[in-house]
Formats: structure tokens, sequence, C-alpha cells
């Protein structure tokens, strides 16, 4: 019996937009992505309906009442069915500042979940966000477990995570971080600049020692001044770094998104959730870990109004970056291929083209999703 799958309709490769065009899919691996054409077997004609890979989320905590931190091993499968109904078919389990023990506890999970695999969104490994950061720019992270960076302490979090950990989230200004930038870039670790207070000085320096990318742009950073551009400044500018946005309109203002993507380009802006527990839940006071938050209006935040994570999924993010008057293939490109070359995970993630995964997603034309496959196989289907 054959395994071959074919699917019509509109296709983002990403690269160019292929109207009438037609994807077929042999086991876990893209055939053929092209105009359509004769072929053998059951086809899924989805019309005029948007087929793009699969998107890839490299900065998510949690989200349908479940986090990257919870003791439970399930809850880290529970947040990969939630993703796949948001089109994500891979994504990095983020975690907090928290004490050291708690950050191996979870590493260890998401290190077993990895190697088990998942039954949505493939988990891809791990993003460590914090405690290596600013308490000026601590954002909804807890200040109590803040502290500064040292190459045993990220020694240790390598060990545990047995090749889990992708992307570690710091401050470059806090004492200790230039050396612990060097020794991750060094290990083949993504190292990110997030919650700082970083002088543009200061951020140049940390690139130079191998910091590649940069957190929620914007969020949790020092701003951008024409006199001293900061950390915003250097990220804009530097094409040896990729930044995250998150694209709720809320985080960041519409016209700031804009002006983002045009500055850096769709290669090198990564779209990201940044969801946490609450997400998908109705609105409304829940009190998590110890603390209130409070979901409404499409953010989640703390009681003194602090943001604490958005609500939305990628397909959410890629409408929105639509709206504000990208291309489509641009959106979709941050969303996919961007994110995938920045875990060093292209051609085989992040495209539809022969050889890579059939990590899938069908979109209608609102950008609900109403199709997800990973690895050749339905997660998620929109239920009529």
């Amino acid at each position: 019996m054959s395994d071959k799958k074919t699917f019509r309709g509109t296709l983002v490769t990403p690269f160019k937009v292929i109207n009438d065009g037609q994807l077929e899919l042999e086991g876990v691996t893209i055939t053929y992505a092209g105009p359509r054409r004769t072929t053998s077997g059951k086809v899924k004609d989805y019309g005029d309906n948007i087929i793009t890979p699969g998107f890839i989320d490299i900065h998510i905590h949690g989200g349908a009442g479940y986090d990257a931190m919870d003791p439970e091993q399930e809850a880290l499968n529970k947040i990969s069915e939630y993703l796949a109904g948001g089109g994500v078919t891979g994504f990095l389990a983020t975690t907090q500042t928290a004490p050291l023990i708690q950050t191996l506890n979870a590493l260890r999970r998401i290190r077993d979940a990895v190697k088990a695999g998942t039954t949505g969104a493939k988990l891809l490994g791990a993003h460590m966000e914090g405690p290596f950061i600013s308490p000026v720019k601590k954002g909804a992270q807890r200040e109590s477990s803040i502290r500064s960076p040292t190459i045993n302490e990220i020694a240790e979090v390598l060990q545990v995570s047995d090749g889990a950990l992708k992307i570690v989230t710091l401050a470059p200004e806090v004492e200790g971080a230039v050396e612990v930038i060097r020794w991750l870039a060094d290990h083949a670790v993504v190292v990110s600049a997030g919650h700082t207070e970083s002088s543009y000085e200061e951020a140049c320096e940390a690139i130079d020692a191998g910091l590649s990318h940069m957190s929620h742009f914007f969020n949790g950073m020092r701003g951008f001044h024409h006199r001293e551009p900061g950390v915003v400044g250097a990220g804009l500018i530097d094409d040896r770094v990729t930044v995250e946005l998150v694209a709720d309109g809320l985080h960041v203002h519409p016209a700031v998104l804009r002006l983002a993507a045009v500055a850096k380009g769709p290669s090198m802006v990564a779209l990201v959730s940044d969801s946490i527990k609450p997400a998908g839940l109705p609105d409304g006071e829940y009190q998590i870990d110890g603390r209130t938050l409070i979901l409404g209006g499409g953010l989640v935040k703390l009681p003194s109004g602090v943001i604490a994570g958005s609500s939305i999924r990628l397909n959410d993010a890629v409408r929105n970056m639509v709206n504000v008057g990208l291309p489509l293939s641009d959106a979709v490109q941050m969303a996919t291929d961007t994110p995938a070359r920045i875990l060093g995970l292209t051609p085989r993630m992040g495209r539809l083209e022969p050889g890579s995964d059939a990590d899938i997603v069908v979109m209608d034309q609102t950008y609900r999703v109403l199709e997800t496959l990973v690895d050749g196989e339905t997660v998620y289907r929109l239920s009529d």
C-alpha cells in the first residue's frame, strides 16, 4: 500500500507563491512542490486555500493551561497538541528565570520528550530564557532568581540537556556575560540578547563574541534613541543578528512590526508567540505558580499591568504581518525558513521542496488552520 499523499492549493514555498500548485509527499518526505500536474492516487484539493511549510516557534513557554516548567512530563505533549492547532509543526520549549534545580529538571523533561517524541508539533529542544538577565528589564521574570552567568553553571545546564539546549537568552551587559557568550557560541548554542539594558557598544561587543540573536525584539530591552541606539539599534543594523518579533500587534505597534521587517528583511526575522500557560483558555484571572495572571484583550498580564506573554499562535502572527503590509511569502518565511535556519535545520525543515520533511500546514484565506501534518501524518484537522 502506497503512503503517497497529494495536496492541491496555493503553495507558499515560502520563497514564491504557486497558485494552483501541487504538493506530493512520500512517507515523511516531500517529493514534489510545483504547478499542478497529473498524478496517480488520491488527491486532496484545497482549492485556493494556502499550503505552507509547518511553522516553527522558537520561543514559546506554554498554552492551554500547560507550561514548559510544569513538573508533569505530559505537559510538553499537551503544549505540542495545542500548537499544532495553530499550524506549528516544530517548537522550542522555553524555560523562565528560576532556581537552578528547577531549570535542570525542566531541561531533563525536555530532553526526554525530544527523544520520545510528541503527538502534536515536534519538540525540537529547549530555549533557556534567563536567569542571566537585567533586573531593570526583568518584565514578568522572577527577580529573586536572577543571577550572573558563570561557565560552570552553563556547562552543567548544557550537559544535562544532552544536546537539547538550542538557545540561551541573556543580558549581554551583566557581569560574566561576554565570557559565557563566547563559550556557548563555541559549543554551537545560539546566544540571544533579551531582558537587557545593554548599550549599543555593549551589544556590539557581545555580537563580536558570538551573540547572534535577539529575543522578543523591542520588548524587555533598552529602546532606540538617535544619540544612543542601544541594543535595538545594534540589532537593526548588524547583519550577523537575527531578531524575534511577537507579532500580536500589542507587544509591538503594527508600524514598528513593519519597520523591523523592512529594515532586517524576512530572512533575519523570526516570528514567535512567546505565549504562556493561559494562552488558549477563556479570558479571566488565573492562579499559576503562586502568581495571579490576567488573560484578556489578547495579552497575559500581571495585576500590575506588566505584560507576561502573548496568547497567539504563529498562524495569528502570519496574519498580522500580512495585515501590516508584508507580502504573504515574507510573512510565511519569517515563521518557517528563518527559524529553521536559526536552528541549523534548513533545508530539511521550513520549506516546501523535494527532500524536505513533510511538515505542512493548510490555512484558509483568513489564516485559520484547516490541517497540520507532521512527518506526513495529520496531527490536527479542523472539525467540521
